[in-house]
């Protein structure tokens, strides 16, 4: 009955295997899971086994009461069997013999997702409590390093304890045939609100720490104090903060089996590949989000070091990203006699617009012309010219046009690539001879005058 299934599943997440440790243990269930037809796999979850597998558990560390939202009805202790056909309401229930070898192994998969996440949720817990709400750090963090360094883990341990609350309750309604993916599919919305914030925040949330690790005595001290608590079972900090990061990804990875393993073409497997998709959308949006962050602080750090010399451009844009940057030479006339005719310059080339600039001391720039890339082109320069035998190409702008020079052929294609508009290329082969005699008759022609004769 239920209630009995209740009783036999009612065990305390204050005693749940922190999912540091959880996950190499399930890494191994599930390399025999793959390659095994057989679901004997037992003992690398039972009790005597933990201490081989994860070398803390063998110190035997007692537990510190957390306090912590209202404990859920089916919490997974470190110290039971996490296999749910060894459930005991599952082991005496006359329906087990109705199930299949694929039904069961599928069920196994489903219960996964609610061990792994009773496991997540007392490590939250930890992290929340021992180090989040941990006086004597809040006396040392300024609010905004308290803000990168934990970012919206309460959010994110509140909408977990929920999420592992619902899942419970679906195994105690049918413990033999429950299902996972529609819970998943409610609580994606949720996911997505705290998670890409969160993973957005990794950057800032790495480069705080490190900080504060180096410069304040006083923050160091007090974490390795805390690391020290018996709750963290000797793990550090960092391995409670990129929680989020690995669960996310795990979750996926979990619905991925489950869609391998369901029946196809049934309801089951239209649910399990719906939340399979969700949980893949978050974490390209997650993606975006940290790309779209770094990109934003690349052009902070530029903008601090430009000055125009021209129009001035604002640098800072959400949409704006950085393509491709170098070095290139310019050459300013055709004579190639007098090193003072050639200049080095720097180029930026955003998705949206290039700047040109010339490079000064203490790694600053001075913008000496800039252009929308739909109003660039470039062109491909084959002819060779007395000793000029270098990587060239014309690059046009919309006032001028350049010829530059590249180091070496493959940075030309390169840059030429990535500069390329829906232009057709020209073959100066054709024309070599003409521009020869040209160059000859008129050394100092400049590089618009060249495109005119071409």
């Amino acid at each position: 009955s239920r209630t009995i299934s209740m009783i036999s599943l009612s065990l305390s997440l204050a005693d749940s295997q922190l999912y540091q440790e959880y996950s190499e243990v399930v890494q191994n269930r599930e390399i025999l899971l793959s390659h095994s037809d057989s679901l004997s796999i037992s003992v690398l979850l039972h009790p005597h086994t933990l201490s081989k597998t994860n070398p803390f558990k063998s110190l035997n560390v007692p537990q510190q009461s957390i306090n912590r939202p209202p404990s859920p009805r089916l919490s997974i202790s470190a110290s039971s069997t996490t296999l749910w056909q060894d459930l005991p309401g599952v082991r005496k229930s006359p329906d087990l013999e109705e199930l299949t070898e694929d039904e069961r192994r599928l069920q196994e998969v489903r219960f996964e997702v609610v061990t792994s996440e009773a496991s997540y949720c007392r490590s939250l817990d930890i992290v929340v409590e021992n180090f989040v709400m941990s006086k004597q750090l809040n006396v040392i963090l300024s609010s905004q390093d308290k803000n990168w360094l934990f970012s919206r883990l309460n959010d994110v341990r509140a909408i977990s304890h929920s999420f592992l609350s619902q899942l419970e309750e679906a195994v105690e309604n049918d413990i033999m045939r429950f299902t996972v993916c529609d819970t998943i599919i409610k609580h994606c919305p949720r996911f997505k609100n705290v998670y890409v914030p969160y993973l957005t925040n990794q950057s800032y949330q790495d480069k705080t720490y490190q900080r504060l690790m180096e410069e304040s005595h006083e923050f160091r001290r007090v974490v390795e104090k805390l690391e020290r608590n018996p709750v963290c079972q000797r793990l550090p900090l960092r391995s409670f903060l990129i929680l989020p990061f690995q669960r996310i990804t795990r979750l996926k990875l979990l619905v991925q089996n489950i869609v391998k393993r369901t029946a196809p073409k049934t309801k089951d497997e239209a649910q399990a590949i719906k939340a399979m998709k969700l949980l893949e959308k978050m974490i390209q949006d997650s993606n975006e989000s940290i790309s779209q962050m770094k990109n934003i602080e690349s052009l902070v750090t530029l903008n601090a070091k430009v000055d125009f010399e021209c129009r001035t451009l604002p640098l800072i844009s959400q949409s704006r990203r950085l393509v491709r940057e170098g070095p290139v030479t310019e050459l300013r006339d055709f004579s190639l006699k007098d090193r003072e005719e050639e200049r080095n310059v720097y180029m930026h080339l955003f998705n949206d617009y290039l700047l040109v600039s010339l490079r000064k001391e203490g790694g600053r720039f001075t913008v000496i012309d800039h252009a929308p890339v739909s109003e660039l082109r470039v062109e491909n320069c084959k002819f060779k010219l007395h000793s000029l035998q270098k990587s060239l190409f014309h690059l046009h702008m919309p006032q001028k046009a350049l010829l530059l020079r590249t180091d070496t052929q493959a940075n030309k294609l390169r840059w030429i690539s990535a500069l390329s508009r829906p232009y057709p290329e020209i073959d100066f082969s054709a024309v070599q001879g003409m521009c020869t005699s040209c160059f000859k008759r008129n050394c100092r022609v400049k590089v618009n005058i060249l495109m005119l004769i071409i």
